[in-house]
């Protein structure tokens, strides 16, 4: 029987290192030894877009490594805060720009011994124009100035006359809706600087400072196209007209009251005129303005006024008219050549024509170069 022992103890063995090798294979795979199998969690290492995760099983020492998963992963960036908005200390959108230019033109004209006639002067003039932005989270605020003031000078007689003066300042107010059709309201004031004259005669003036002067207050609604064209349309706008002259008043100069003499009784008594006139009428802004080839600017303003509440019944379609147009042509950063026409027509403003008084269009045309300083600060920059 020494033999069969010996099989017998053999078939012990191999039976023993069988059931070593079922458990080694299966037991692992099926996860039933929970007391000695651990799991280490996921790890991530970002290496630019890359993310890798290495996941490994331990059984007491590490016997295994699973593959790592490599995916390739976009990482978004984080939203910038635009540069044109910034934020106050009570948490609205704010912010404010100062952009303007000061500049002059000169013209000059030398004549001697000259045939076909002429006379020696020199022209020039010192303009100056502002415009400050100011942002809110509900309304936008643009404040515009307007300063010119131009002579011209004869050498032979040593005259000098003047040929533009102009002052206007006006203040904007738009409803941030970010659409085209937007609620506006405008005032505006514009008058002049120095007294004027209808030359050769400069002894009497012809209007002075604040005479006249114009305040109009509009209400209304500004279609945008495309940051070209501005429609602006007003049911309801007020006009000021202020003669703060009482020489000019008592002419009834720019359509206020003139004086007039009182009698009764064979008593006369002198009624001055008025300084003031009140207008209430439908107003019409259109401005055009765009930029071709970096070096042409093409500008055009056309306002128009109606008093439909004229006490004068038969004046109630006449229609104020004020129509600048502007070509810049750029030569360099601070000089340029500028043609300027302006065009007005006001049923208030006569003229003596044929030995009458009587409206009449106004034309002023004007070409020369210019030397611009151009300034600006904008605080949407800053953080």
């Amino acid at each position: 029987m020494p033999g069969f022992k010996a099989n017998l103890k053999s078939i012990n063995v191999l039976a023993a290192g069988i059931l070593f090798v079922l458990l080694f294979l299966i037991i692992p795979n099926r996860g039933l030894a929970q007391d000695t199998i651990a799991s280490q969690p996921a790890f991530t290492i970002k290496i630019d877009t890359l993310t890798r995760i290495d996941t490994t099983y331990i059984i007491d020492t590490i016997i295994k490594e699973v593959k790592y998963v490599q995916i390739d992963t976009i990482f978004p960036e984080k939203p910038e805060i635009p540069q044109e908005i910034s934020k106050t200390d009570n948490g609205k959108n704010t912010w404010h720009k100062l952009e303007g230019s000061v500049g002059m033109t000169i013209n000059q004209l030398a004549i001697t011994h000259w045939a076909a006639g002429g006379e020696s002067n020199t022209s020039g003039k010192i303009s100056a124009n502002f415009k400050y932005t100011y942002n809110r989270k509900m309304f936008n605020y643009v404040t515009n100035g307007l300063f010119i003031y131009g002579t011209q000078n004869f050498t032979k007689n040593k005259r000098w006359e003047k040929t533009e003066d102009r002052l206007e300042v006006s203040t904007t107010m738009t409803h941030n809706n970010n659409r085209n059709l937007t609620f506006t309201a405008i005032t505006m004031l514009k008058t002049q600087f120095t007294n004027g004259y209808s030359y050769p005669n400069d002894s009497v003036p012809i209007s002075k400072f604040f005479a006249p002067a114009y305040l109009t207050v509009s209400i209304g609604y500004t279609y945008n196209i495309h940051n070209i064209v501005t429609i602006f349309v007003s049911p309801s706008a007020g006009k000021l007209t202020f003669v703060n002259d009482q020489t000019l008043a008592d002419k009834g100069a720019f359509g206020v009251e003139a004086g007039y003499w009182n009698i009764v009784e064979g008593d006369s008594t002198w009624i001055p005129g008025k300084r003031f006139l009140g207008e209430l009428g439908f107003n019409v802004l259109i401005k055009y303005h765009q930029t071709f080839k970096d070096n042409i600017s093409i500008f055009s303003n056309l306002n128009l006024y109606n008093n439909y509440m004229d006490v004068n019944r038969a004046n109630r379609w006449n229609i104020d008219v004020d129509w600048e147009t502007g070509i810049k042509f750029t030569i360099s950063k601070s000089i340029s050549t500028v043609l300027n026409i302006h065009l007005i027509y006001d049923d208030n403003v006569r003229f003596m024509i044929d030995d009458r008084q009587k409206p009449i269009l106004q034309f002023k045309e004007s070409l020369g170069i210019a030397f611009l300083y151009k300034f600006a600060t904008d605080n949407r920059n800053k953080k």
